[in-house]
């Protein structure tokens, strides 16, 4: 069963470059994906983070919000995946971007479903908008949830066809990927054309390093020496070398 939460704040203060807000309509994620270090930033159990709720009253505080705070753009999955698959039932987040749009608002979106095809009409009707997909792998299931990575490869191919600012958020990488394996997604990014390709490394939080060895353990010696070794700054170097003068890639990290 879902639970319902009252929320006293839909949009927060970011911290992320190029977001003014974050606005998360629900707590915790069906996706549960192993490496997620959101649960230790409050403090929640993993266990608990995977059983979401729904912050029932979050369109009605955003409403008010829209009318008294300063302009500015808007990032939707911050902290939990907007679309994840309870947002089929409850609409939350269409509700929330049928109001940013109706009071002229910019919006970033990040997710890892292909389920944000289905509000396509609402967010190409934005003056200004970004929609990312999140990917970090082809070949390893196990590593993170949400649609399987050929769905939101092909979701985000229709974002950018409507000529709307669209990204991949390559993160964290799989830290056993071969160059063979970086460089096959590479290319399947390039073609989907995507604007951008964002980064990003594993970051090791309270309690991953546990989930890493309990879904991973023949190949978990292995990952902790990829982990601390170098291989991050290794793999940048050839996505940076492959995407050279053919795509944009930001680096997510110092």
């Amino acid at each position: 069963m879902i639970m319902k939460v009252y929320c006293k704040t839909a949009l927060s203060k970011s911290k992320i470059p190029g977001i003014d807000y974050s606005l998360n309509p629900y707590i915790g994620c069906q996706h549960a994906c192993i490496y997620c270090y959101v649960p230790s930033m409050f403090n929640i159990d993993f266990n608990e983070w995977k059983k979401p709720k729904v912050k029932k009253n979050i369109p009605n505080v955003l409403m008010k919000e829209l009318r008294k705070k300063k302009r500015g753009i808007v990032g939707i999955s911050t902290s939990t995946d907007a679309y994840q698959p309870l947002e089929l039932k409850y609409e939350i987040t269409r509700k929330c971007l049928n109001l940013l749009l109706k009071h002229g608002w910019s919006i970033d979106i990040l997710t890892k479903s292909k389920n944000v095809l289905r509000d396509l009409q609402i967010i190409k009707k934005f003056d200004s908008a970004k929609v990312g997909i999140t990917i970090t792998t082809f070949s390893n299931e196990k590593w993170e949830g949400g649609s399987k990575a050929e769905e939101r490869l092909e979701a985000i191919k229709k974002f950018a066809n409507e000529e709307i600012f669209t990204y991949i958020f390559f993160g964290p990488i799989f830290p056993l990927m071969s160059d063979e394996e970086i460089e096959y997604c590479i290319e399947e990014f390039i073609s989907s054309n995507v604007d951008a390709i964002v980064m990003d490394k594993l970051h090791l939080k309270k309690g991953l390093l546990n989930r890493l060895k309990n879904t991973y353990p023949d190949e978990f010696n292995e990952m902790k020496k990829a982990l601390l070794g170098n291989f991050y700054e290794r793999a940048f170097k050839k996505v940076f070398e492959i995407a050279r003068g053919r795509i944009k890639v930001i680096k997510a990290w110092d």
